[in-house]
């Protein structure tokens, strides 16, 4: 099989390697990941066009830029076995037929991420780099044709991994897609990531905040939009939910995850995660 969709769904040792969701804990934050990805699988089968696998990476890492840094590798070397790779963040969506497969011939991201320039304490990475136009590194791509250039480019600085800034991954595959193009336009196609910040499950059609995002993303959500980005991290339990109610939305589907249980008011309504005994 040469076309293959990669998540991670990774433990966290310990509460302590939390730098979100500590509210419910490391035990309670991986099943919900494990539920976010087995809602992005029914996804992905439903509208994603042509033949692929799923390769689902897991183990067990002390925080989340251990997770960020394995991932380099382990799609590094999918690619080198000759696989075109379509690497899926957890709390992403796919809610409309999407052809990805062939169709792209570099390595790409497709959308801004917020802010759309790179700032904060990330803009004082180890590295020097920075980037006026940033992308997300939701939803990115790695066509078998792609230069091995490029590659290397991105070993030069994932070999001295910056685990003091929190979007180090990020930066460093903007450096690699750039690295092919330096116009933004040439990359820009936000229907395959669309940002959703501050969607709740609850309320996921709301005219004010659709309004927002279409303006935002410069693309339309309810005609055009193929691959949604949640922005889930701060907010685990209302992704699963959110991705629940997408897939009843969009595909007519109600996903009953493995490791935790969706709980319904007596109406039907879910409103409330939590995990198994």
């Amino acid at each position: 099989m040469s076309n293959i969709v990669a998540m991670a769904v990774c433990r966290i040792k310990e509460d302590n390697g939390l730098e979100y969701n500590k509210d419910i804990g490391a035990d309670q934050t991986y099943d919900m990941y494990h539920a976010m990805h087995e809602m992005v699988m029914h996804s992905a089968s439903e509208f994603l066009e042509g033949d692929f696998e799923f390769e689902i990476f897991e183990y067990e890492v002390d925080n989340y830029q251990e997770v960020f840094h394995k991932n380099f590798q382990l799609v590094y070397d999918l690619w080198k076995e000759g696989h075109n790779v379509l690497f899926l963040d957890t709390d992403t969506m796919i809610i409309r037929p999407t052809e990805v497969f062939g169709k792209f011939k570099q390595f790409q991201m497709f959308n801004y991420t917020d802010p759309k320039t790179l700032g904060g304490k990330d803009a004082e990475n180890k590295y020097g780099l920075q980037h006026e136009h940033y992308f997300n590194a939701g939803v990115r791509y790695y066509p078998k044709e792609m230069s091995q250039e490029v590659w290397d480019l991105g070993w030069k600085y994932a070999k001295d991994w910056d685990y003091d800034i929190w979007g180090t991954e990020q930066i460093i595959f903007n450096e690699m897609m750039y690295s092919q193009g330096i116009n933004p336009k040439r990359w820009l196609k936000p229907e395959y990531a669309f940002q959703c910040m501050g969607m709740r499950f609850d309320a996921s059609e709301e005219p004010k905040l659709l309004h927002l995002l279409n303006t935002w993303n410069e693309c339309n959500y309810q005609q055009d939009a193929k691959i949604l980005h949640l922005h889930g991290t701060r907010g685990a339990k209302n992704t699963v939910l959110l991705q629940y109610e997408l897939l009843r939305r969009w595909a007519d589907v109600e996903v009953e995850p493995t490791r935790v249980e969706i709980v319904k008011d007596e109406n039907g309504w879910p409103f409330d995660v939590k995990s198994k005994e």
